[in-house]
């Protein structure tokens, strides 16, 4: 039987607690479940779609409350006429959600032998099929499968995350039978050898192989670039905070000093006093705000480039190359555009003094003091 130690199939695999299966389990279920709804991703409404911010969502939550943004991080996006079609489908997660639900099945013996109905705890790669271990065994032997690669469903356990053990060919949409083993660089696209010779026989292209690893060393060439511009924006986040702590620190100093002046003119300047104050404190809610949106403006920008640096190693590391390519222009257009963007030096924002000037009857107080703020954005 497979499951002795001689036999062929069971001489390859380790042994699995289920501990161990569960514990994997409960950490990859963050993955196979929506970050919004906390629902499975499926096949029918919940497809994992992929943002431009490289969050992933059920199809459902794209259209949370009709708004066409982030349920996690709130970045907008623009689905175009396309609509949700315009979002790449996360090939990598439904293949987690695959394998999630294998492992699950196989645990609560719900997955069952092709051969016998008996609880399977094998899985052949070639064939995409279950076998308890007597007719995992007898598939392996067979004339016909011999060389077909069988694995312990629990083998999964080691390392979910890797997909080595279950990493199974990406087939064609169309020619559903046909592997993708070729990349149109026109389309941008993975093919089939029979697409490649019907619909873009006039197409340049390449072996899925050889545009992977051309993909692969575009983006560990971008993230160099890309951590360089994070430095020099976080070094603009630093400057406008000094700015508006400035801004707080001036306007309290033009406070006390007009409190100085008013505490010694009569009582009718006590109204005076008021609608000074009103003003000065309405000029510094300005200046807190426009500083404010610089900082946000600069820190959104940072976390979008973040996010995307992360998400571009990661799928380096555990995408398999069809992933990869699918979303590839999507991250390459994105570090590109972060990389060339022009990053505005502080040095050159426009600052101008306030002052507390008399006038008109303030006039003939000629020592009050001038309020200055040294910080003023011109927008």
């Amino acid at each position: 039987m497979i499951a002795e130690a001689s036999a062929p199939v069971s001489s390859r695999l380790p042994v699995i607690t289920s501990a161990a299966s569960g514990s994997v389990l409960q950490d990859c279920s963050n993955e196979v479940h929506c970050s919004s709804c906390k629902e499975r991703f499926n096949q029918i409404g919940k497809l994992p779609r992929l943002l431009p911010c490289f969050h992933t969502v059920c199809e459902g939550c794209v259209y949370l409350e009709g708004k066409e943004s982030c349920p996690i991080c709130k970045e907008k996006y623009n689905l175009g006429i396309d609509g949700i079609s315009s979002l790449k489908v996360n090939y990598y997660v439904t293949k987690m959600v695959q394998i999630f639900n294998l492992l699950e099945s196989e645990q609560t013996e719900r997955l069952k032998c092709m051969g016998c109905n008996r609880a399977a705890h094998f899985r052949c790669m070639k064939c995409s099929e279950n076998y308890c271990a007597s007719h995992a065994e007898f598939h392996q032997k067979s004339r016909a499968t011999h060389d077909h690669d069988i694995i312990a469903v629990k083998d999964v356990a080691k390392n979910i995350h890797s997909l080595s053990a279950v990493r199974e060919q990406e087939y064609c949409a169309v020619h559903t039978t046909r592997s993708l083993e070729l990349y149109c660089l026109e389309c941008d696209k993975a093919l089939c050898s029979l697409c490649c010779i019907t619909q873009h026989r006039t197409h340049s292209t390449c072996s899925v192989a050889k545009a992977a690893q051309r993909a692969k060393r575009e983006l560990f060439e971008l993230g160099p670039k890309a951590g360089e511009k994070m430095s020099v924006e976080k070094q603009k986040v630093i400057a406008l905070r000094k700015m508006a702590n400035e801004v707080q620190i001036d306007h309290e100093q033009a406070k006390r000093s007009l409190k100085e002046f008013s505490n010694r003119m009569i009582q009718n300047i006590k109204t005076r006093e008021d609608e000074l104050l009103a003003q000065l404190n309405s000029k510094k809610a300005a200046l807190t705000k426009t500083i404010n949106g610089k900082i946000d403006q600069t820190e959104d920008k940072l976390k979008m480039v973040k996010q995307t640096k992360e998400f571009a190693e990661k799928i380096q590391k555990n995408w398999s190359e069809v992933e990869i390519l699918n979303v590839r222009k999507q991250i390459v257009d994105r570090l590109q555009e972060f990389s060339d963007s022009r990053t505005e030096s502080v040095d050159n924002i426009y600052i101008s003094p306030i002052r507390f000037a008399p006038s008109g009857e303030d006039a003939l107080i000629q020592g009050i003091w001038s309020f200055k703020n040294r910080y003023l954005l011109k927008v």
